[in-house]
């Protein structure tokens, strides 16, 4: 089976192949096998002309951060609001920490 492997559909990450070998282990192929399928959706949604449908837009609406359009009233800024804003702020801010500090925090 290990034999096989290189040849089936995407075993090619996990093996050798015309004698180069690519080193990339089961989660290193899942991590970009994710990285691809969020690639095409992402690009599939920055290139038509609908609102709401990109990463960004997304999180502008869940976490109140969306821009008011022109012409819409003015919109109310709760408890719950400044809530969901905190929590995007603290897990970007700790995001960023992370992966700069090599994972120390």
């Amino acid at each position: 089976m290990k034999r096989l492997l290189p040849y089936a559909v995407g075993g090619a990450l996990l093996g050798t192949v015309g004698g180069l070998a690519f080193g990339l282990g089961n989660w290193a192929a899942a991590w970009l096998v994710w990285f691809a399928c969020f690639a095409v959706v992402e690009l599939a949604a920055l290139f038509n002309s609908r609102d709401g449908d990109t990463l960004s837009e997304h999180v502008w609406l869940w976490f109140g951060t969306a821009r008011r359009k022109p012409g819409e009233p003015e919109r109310v800024v709760t408890g719950w609001v400044r809530l969901r804003r905190f929590v995007l702020l603290a897990f970007v801010g700790w995001l960023s920490v992370h992966f700069l500090t090599g994972g120390l925090f």
